[in-house]
């Protein structure tokens, strides 16, 4: 009598676990590198571009922050 172990077989639940982790990932390092490039240009603008528009170096995170992640 022999005896065959499949290691083989995955949960399917587990491997959609798995799949929405990596999209998971893949999205908030997709909004960060947004965010990245956002918070970059606003940084090349210069004191009085700022104060034309009325805003602040220190207002700067914020405003990436809120154009990319929509808070």
């Amino acid at each position: 009598m022999t005896h065959t172990i499949s290691t083989f077989f995955v949960d399917s639940t587990f491997l959609a676990r798995i799949r929405r982790l990596v999209k998971g990932f893949q999205a908030r390092r997709a909004q960060r590198l947004a965010f990245n490039q956002a918070f970059g240009e606003l940084q090349l603008l210069t004191s009085r571009e700022l104060a034309e528009f009325g805003l602040y170096r220190s207002d700067l995170y914020e405003m990436a922050r809120a154009s990319v992640y929509r808070v």
